[in-house]
C-alpha cells in the first residue's frame, strides 16, 4: 500500500469504529475457535499486520508476531512496542512452519496478485489443529477508486473465498458475510460517490462525530455474538475461520 495509507491507518485505527469493531470481532473468533491446549497463551502470527493495532490488542494474553512488507508499517508498529518482521507473500515470510496456533490475514489477500499462493503459505505456518482467520472486502460490484487507492486486486463473495480456502486444504469452520447491519447505508454512500464521479485522491478516512462513531462501533461490534450462530446473508466484508487438520 501507499505510505499515506499506512500513515492514515496509524492515525485512526485506535479510534475509528471500523477498525475497533473488527479487532473485537477477531479477538472473539480467536477465543471461540482456537485450540488452547495446555496453555492459555496462543502463538499468533499476523501477516500483513500493518501498523500493529491488532497485535497490540492481543499481546497481553498471547505470544504475538507480525510480518509486513512496509518499513513504514514496521516503524509505526515499533511506536506501539510491537516488533514486526519484514516479509512478503508468497515466499518471503520469515516464520517457522508448523508452529502457530493462529494465523491472521486481515484484509490482506485482496492485495495479493496470487491470493491462493498467499493463503497456502499462511496455512503452512499453522500447527495441526491451528486456525486461520481471514477478512476480505465484499462484492466486486462495490469496487471503486478507494480499492484502487489501496492497491486491491479484487473484492470477494463467499464462493470466491471458499474456493481459495479449499485450494489450501484447510477445513472451513466459519464462512460468513460481516458488517451486515451497516451494509445498506454504506452501499448507498458508495453509489452516491460513484455517481458524483469524484475520486479519492488521498487515503483520508475521517472519523465520524463521536456519537455516530460510537453507534457504528457498537452495531458492528455486536456482530461478534452473531457470526457463526445466525445467518448473515450479505455484508461489507467476508470473514472465514479455517482449521488445519
Amino acid at each position: 500500500m501507499r505510505d499515506d495509507v499506512y500513515e492514515e491507518m496509524f492515525r485512526i485505527e485506535d479510534t475509528h469504529w471500523w477498525y475497533v469493531a473488527k479487532q473485537r470481532i477477531v479477538a472473539n473468533l480467536i477465543a471461540r475457535y482456537a485450540d488452547h491446549g495446555q496453555s492459555p497463551r496462543l502463538r499468533i502470527a499476523d501477516l500483513g499486520c500493518g501498523c500493529g493495532a491488532m497485535l497490540h490488542r492481543l499481546r497481553g494474553e498471547h505470544d504475538v508476531v507480525g510480518v509486513d512488507p512496509s518499513p513504514l508499517a514496521i516503524e509505526f508498529s515499533a511506536r506501539r512496542g510491537i516488533a514486526v518482521l519484514q516479509g512478503s507473500f508468497p515466499d518471503q515470510i520469515p516464520l517457522d512452519r508448523d508452529s502457530f496456533d493462529v494465523v491472521l490475514l486481515l484484509d490482506v489477500i485482496e492485495h495479493l496478485q496470487d491470493d491462493r499462493a498467499g493463503v497456502k503459505t499462511a496455512g503452512s505456518l499453522l500447527r495441526r489443529g491451528g486456525v486461520m482467520i481471514i477478512t476480505v472486502p465484499a462484492y466486486q460490484w462495490l469496487w471503486s477508486d478507494w480499492d484502487e487507492l489501496h492497491h486491491h486486486y479484487r473484492r470477494y463473495n463467499r464462493s470466491m473465498l471458499r474456493s481459495v480456502l479449499r485450494d489450501s486444504q484447510l477445513d472451513i469452520r466459519l464462512l460468513s458475510y460481516a458488517n451486515t447491519t451497516l451494509f445498506p447505508l454504506a452501499a448507498v454512500a458508495r453509489g452516491v460517490h460513484k455517481l458524483s464521479k469524484r475520486k479519492h485522491e488521498t487515503a483520508d478516512m475521517k472519523i465520524p462525530p463521536a456519537p455516530v462513531n460510537a453507534a457504528f462501533r457498537g452495531l458492528y461490534s455486536f456482530e461478534r455474538h452473531l457470526l457463526g450462530r445466525l445467518p448473515m446473508p450479505f455484508g461489507l466484508s467476508v470473514v472465514a475461520v479455517a482449521r488445519r487438520g
